[in-house]
């Protein structure tokens, strides 16, 4: 099992929204549907490939939102829980607010 979700950068012991993923496939398809092309210009393309091997590493991935202070943080459900302090979830937090325009 595979948690994805978001962090202050300046406050990232909390995991704003976490989202259960089974599989590396459906954590990347959530990946590829948040960064969408007319939302992101990501300098490195998101492929499975590459989501396999950052999750190979044993420890926590994250990606920082160019201009927000916000990140996504994501790994498996063990590591993701060791670093973090707790899970928060919230209707005011609004993915929206934090994606490029």
């Amino acid at each position: 099992m595979y948690i994805i979700g978001f962090i202050k950068t300046e406050e990232p012991r909390a995991l704003i929204n976490p989202v259960p993923c089974r599989t590396e496939k459906e954590l990347y398809k959530w990946l590829i549907n948040f960064f969408s092309e007319e939302n992101f210009a990501l300098d490195k393309m998101i492929t499975e490939e590459n989501v396999r091997q950052s999750l190979k590493s044993n420890k926590p991935i994250i990606i920082p939102i160019t201009g927000f202070k916000v990140a996504l943080l994501f790994g498996e459900d063990g590591i993701i829980q060791n670093s973090t302090d707790r899970f928060i979830h919230t209707d005011l937090f609004n993915y929206s607010d934090y994606m490029a325009n």
